[in-house]
């Protein structure tokens, strides 16, 4: 009895890491943030290493974790809601970009390390660059969770991420100063 339980959990691991799943995945804002303001925000761009597709979380496991949509507009569009419920309207004369350049489940071993590296460029109404900041956001979590949990984790990711814009000194002082 021993020896079959021992063999199913090898294969169920061996298995599950093989995995290619896409996932439709719906974005909750988390703000508690009160800001006043107005951007208009572009669809960010997504910068993988190679051999990642545009719709892909990189993951170090063997699995595959694929969105229903590019990682680049499902970053865009969460910000627009984590700007939305922090009181930022989607109108007014200053721009945001972004550039998605790493988005990484590090599954490799007990644990899951989540990572994002995003670049904002807030433009004012002449083009002026007003901030061009990264922001890096990790955190470790349980590997073997529930999908429930995963996806938890990437929307923890994304809104993390997304704080640290809202929350900057910097971005905050242009928003209110330039971008009524």
């Amino acid at each position: 009895m021993r020896t079959r339980v021992i063999l199913f959990l090898i294969c169920w691991i061996g298995f599950s890491g093989c995995a290619q799943v896409k996932f439709t995945l719906n974005y909750d804002p988390q703000s508690t943030e009160e800001v006043s303001g107005g951007v208009k925000v572009s669809d960010f761009g997504y910068f993988p290493n190679e051999g990642i597709k545009q719709n892909e979380i990189r993951e170090t496991a063997a699995g595959r974790i694929y969105l229903t949509e590019d990682v680049g507009t499902f970053f865009s569009n969460a910000t627009k809601r984590e700007f939305r419920q922090s009181g930022i309207s989607l109108k007014g004369n200053c721009k945001l970009d972004g550039e998605v350049n790493e988005f990484l489940i590090d599954s490799l071993g007990w644990s899951s390390d989540y990572v994002t590296d995003v670049r904002y460029i807030l433009y004012d109404g002449s083009g002026k660059t007003l901030l061009d900041n990264s922001y890096n956001v990790k955190f470790n979590t349980s590997k073997f969770v529930v999908i429930d949990i995963i996806l938890n984790n990437i929307n923890k990711a994304v809104s993390d991420n997304i704080k640290q814009l809202l929350t900057d000194p910097a971005f905050l002082s242009n928003i209110q100063n330039s971008c009524q």
